[in-house]
């Protein structure tokens, strides 16, 4: 006898109901074939093996969010160079950058690239040069740089003065330093600040300047971001 198992019969805990058939012919219970009465009274069992369930992975969810991306900035071929490479952002026409940090703490090692000129006494401007200027904590350093700024025209928007003594290795002499908010200027007070002008001039009053600079970010409440221009006049103004 074969069972054939009917899919439209499945019972409970996966019994199924069974049609049986004798050489072709269906057997139903009580039906008679040949000299024998068939009693059918049973179902079929199977035993299937266990399949793990399988649970496709799910990804965790993205919750939505706010927020701003800051560029950062370009790393600098030799971040110990004291080269304008070193930028880390630019204000009109003014680099300002980080220079070398091996010594100093990093606000003490601000550098501002800025052009320098000087006033003779007939009111005329010559230019110095570009120059970048390294704020550190006892002094200031100011070297030539590659690049050449124009004469800053942004208009004056506070005014700063301050009467001091400045020395270099030439000698001493009383100065006035003014800072309209743009430009630093140098003005001789006395006869041997006049002197010690135009004795610089040979080497650009890089020394003058220098000096000068360092009473203006120490007594003056200036930053090296706050320089377009610096300017030493040969007269008093």
């Amino acid at each position: 006898m074969t069972p054939s198992y009917r899919p439209d019969g499945v019972l409970t805990d996966g019994h199924y109901g069974v049609i049986t058939t004798i050489d072709g012919k269906t057997i139903t219970d009580g039906n008679v074939y040949d000299n024998y009465r068939y009693h059918y009274d049973g179902d079929v069992t199977l035993s299937m093996p266990n399949k793990p369930d399988f649970e496709p992975p799910v990804n965790p969810p993205v919750t939505p969010g706010t927020g701003t991306v800051t560029p950062l900035p370009e790393q600098p071929t030799n971040p110990s160079s004291n080269t304008p490479e070193n930028t880390t952002e630019t204000t009109g026409h003014k680099t300002v950058w980080d220079g070398d940090r091996s010594g100093d703490r990093l606000e003490d090692k601000r550098v501002v690239t800025v052009p320098f000129f000087k006033v003779l006494e007939d009111k005329t401007t010559h230019r110095y040069g570009t120059y970048d200027v390294a704020k550190r904590t006892t002094e200031v350093k100011i070297e030539p740089s590659a690049q050449v700024l124009p004469e800053p025209n942004q208009p004056a928007t506070q005014y700063r003065e301050l009467t001091t003594e400045l020395t270099t290795d030439k000698g001493m002499g009383e100065f006035t330093l003014k800072y309209n908010g743009s430009r630093f200027t140098i003005l001789p007070d006395d006869d041997a600040a006049m002197k010690l002008i135009v004795v610089g001039d040979e080497t650009k009053n890089r020394t003058l300047f220098e000096e000068a600079l360092h009473v203006a970010f120490t007594q003056m409440g200036l930053e090296v971001a706050d320089l377009d221009g610096v300017y030493i006049h040969f007269g008093k103004d």
